[in-house]
């Protein structure tokens, strides 16, 4: 490279080092799949269970035992599944324009509808944190239900509204946790809300990318954080990709980098500081214990286009459109 331009000499040093430190992540270590007949709109996982929205049906899968997966139940609505939140031993549905639905998965071959919740708009996401469940109206805001207490008997019929938010824009997702709630919102950007007082929900801090519309927001379960207001959750957005944002003020969050993923996320999920993106046909892990600089602990490959991802206290699961796959967490 003696006759190359220095700039082109510095490039080519870089690509190298970087196709070299591609080369050295480990990969996780792969359990098993759960093939899937209509392609995943969206995932949660529970202890000991993995939710799957496709379509109009949700899907109810036994992974006590994870290298093989058990299909055990399904339920049919008349809307799409747009979004989906586990809690305990129940699951939490944006029904589209029927609403929040709630399903009782204790006994996961049988899902028994328990609750509804109307909202006025279309239900596009849901976030379930501590005893309460989050749903974003796709036009207005989000409404604040009060969900049943972790492996408590849920009870029938319709369950109402303890508050609202009522937004700027149009709420594109939604992440909670530890009295606060994420909300990316169009064109107002990422909002975060304060629910300590879940009938009257207040804006607490705000985030612009300006004319950047921030497309989804991610924020670390709540298992992994023992309830307690994350530090760092992750942003989404049309043109800068996935960013990691310091809510630990969370009147002031802000970007702290952009995460390098391969391609644009399809999918993200978090587990205390560690963040998981799905993109360009791979599964990558990204540890955030300085936000400033995230760094690529493992990376998989993906049979097929990247989908929605989920995660819980032993595994990651990955959607492409013919199954979901289930990794080992490192």
């Amino acid at each position: 490279m003696r006759n190359l331009p220095l700039a082109l000499v510095v490039l080519a040093a870089a690509l190298t080092a970087a196709s070299a430190a591609g080369a050295q992540t480990p990969p996780l270590p792969r359990v098993g799949s759960v093939p899937l007949a209509v392609p995943a709109t969206a995932l949660a996982a529970g202890d000991g269970r993995l939710i799957v929205g496709s379509g109009t049906r949700v899907l109810v899968v036994d992974v006590v035992r994870p290298e093989a997966p058990a299909p055990a139940g399904t339920y049919e609505f008349a809307q799409p599944v747009l979004g989906l939140a586990a809690a305990g031993r129940e699951a939490y549905v944006a029904n589209s324009h029927d609403g929040l639905r709630r399903l009782d998965l204790r006994n996961p071959s049988a899902p028994a509808l328990t609750g509804t919740s109307a909202t006025r708009g279309q239900a596009a996401g849901v976030a379930a944190a501590g005893a309460l469940v989050f749903v974003s109206d796709n036009s207005l805001g989000f409404d604040v239900v009060a969900g049943a207490a972790a492996g408590a008997r849920a009870p029938a019929g319709r369950f109402e509204r303890a508050g609202e938010y009522l937004g700027d824009g149009f709420p594109r997702s939604i992440a909670a946790g530890g009295g606060l709630v994420f909300l990316a919102d169009q064109p107002a950007g990422l909002i975060v809300v304060d629910v300590s007082d879940p009938s009257a929900p207040a804006a607490a801090g705000r985030l612009s990318l300006g004319r950047d519309p921030v497309l989804a927001v991610v924020a670390p379960d709540e298992r992994s954080t023992g309830g307690a207001p994350p530090a760092v959750v992750a942003v989404v957005s049309g043109r800068g990709g996935l960013q990691a944002v310091d809510v630990s003020d969370p009147a002031a969050p802000r970007v702290t980098a952009a995460v390098p993923t391969a391609g644009p996320p399809a999918g993200a999920a978090m587990w205390g500081r560690t963040l998981y993106a799905a993109s360009a046909g791979v599964l990558e892990v990204f540890d955030l214990t300085d936000p400033g600089r995230p760094v690529l602990a493992a990376r998989s490959g993906l049979d097929g286009a990247a989908g929605p991802l989920a995660v819980n206290g032993e595994l990651v699961f990955a959607a492409t459109p013919g199954e979901v796959v289930l990794f080992r967490r490192p």
